[in-house]
């Protein structure tokens, strides 16, 4: 009879020796799996999410992954899109992107998903929170580029009205606070510290809802018929402005700055309706948002869950007639 006696050994040692091993090399050089299903969350519908969401689909198709797209059906609707975040915190996803609405009050629902899961915020941003990463403009940047294109319509100064969606938001919050540094820049008195040139009548708020932003802007235009300068802060209400503004016969007496670019607004922007308007990147968004989860997934050390790390800024730019079709052509070369 054959002695197996030394094989065993031979195969036991070499266990052991596997095990040792393992133990003793660091765990981040051990590979970790890449997510199978990401949750992308949006702020709601229309050409500025969906390009967003298009960014996401074009990263996760890259990678294998399956993207759960969830967008809230009312525009700047926090509540909703609550309700969404409770829905995504029981579904078997491996990690979560969203653009939150209420930057304070979503805080603890973001912190419950990012201690099980992968968190990051695109678009606007939670940054008390514990979420792992961010990816979007710098919006207080975006804010001052606002208030030099307003100071450029109006040279000479005027009457400006602001338009925000909400005052939840951090993007909305980090662009009023660029915008009114800007304003309040140098030439001044130096006894004031507000150019007097340029008088901020009003911010006011829509809550996401588009009646009330056209009802809100004409009975400002009723009580300051010399009124200068609007600008609108939120995608939605780019349309609306130059559709007011046709409609009321002020193109060219009332200037408008506006921000992202649905084809409503270039088409105004190229009309000369709208003077300019700043073009966000929705697109890389999305796409850089997945990118960044499947990193954190797989345990790159760059995008460890600090609080304030792994934060990417996308560069904005103002779009101005001049420019209207080369921003054409170039956005037309996306997926």
């Amino acid at each position: 009879m054959i002695n197996k006696w030394p094989f065993w050994f031979v195969v036991v040692v070499a266990l052991i020796g596997i095990l040792v091993y393992r133990k003793t090399i660091p765990a981040e050089t051990i590979p970790s799996p890449p997510p199978k299903r990401i949750a992308f969350v949006t702020g709601g519908t229309g050409d500025y999410w969906q390009a967003a969401i298009n960014g996401a689909k074009a990263a996760a198709e890259e990678r294998g992954i399956e993207l759960v797209v969830k967008m809230p059906e009312q525009a700047e609707n926090a509540a909703e899109q609550m309700e969404l975040l409770s829905a995504v915190a029981t579904a078997k996803v491996d990690a979560v992107a969203v653009s939150p609405l209420d930057e304070s009050g979503q805080i603890s629902v973001i912190n419950a998903l990012a201690a099980e899961k992968p968190v990051v915020t695109f678009d606007s941003d939670a940054p008390q929170s514990t979420r792992h990463g961010y990816v979007g403009t710098s919006n207080y940047s975006a804010g001052q580029m606002a208030g030099t294109l307003v100071k450029t319509a109006i040279p000479n100064g005027g009457k400006v009205v602001v338009l925000m969606a909400n005052t939840s938001k951090l993007n909305m919050q980090d662009r009023k606070a660029g915008f009114q540094m800007r304003i309040a820049e140098s030439p001044v008195p130096e006894e004031s510290t507000v150019d007097p040139r340029y008088n901020v009548i009003d911010y006011l708020t829509d809550d996401g809802d588009s009646q009330k932003c056209e009802e809100l802007l004409n009975t400002k235009l009723d009580e300051h018929p010399d009124l200068a300068c609007v600008v609108a802060m939120n995608s939605r209400q780019g349309p609306i402005v130059a559709r007011v503004l046709k409609q009321r016969d002020l193109v060219g007496q009332v200037k408008a700055i506006t921000f992202d670019t649905p084809q409503e607004t270039l088409a105004a922007v190229d009309e000369g309706v709208v003077f300019a308007t700043i073009a966000q990147d929705p697109y890389a968004y999305g796409y850089e948002a997945v990118v960044m989860i499947d990193k954190l997934c797989r345990g790159d050390k760059r995008y460890l869950p600090v609080v304030g790390r792994g934060a990417m800024h996308v560069s904005v730019e103002p779009i101005k007639q001049a420019d209207v079709a080369d921003f054409r052509k170039r956005a037309s070369s996306r997926p």
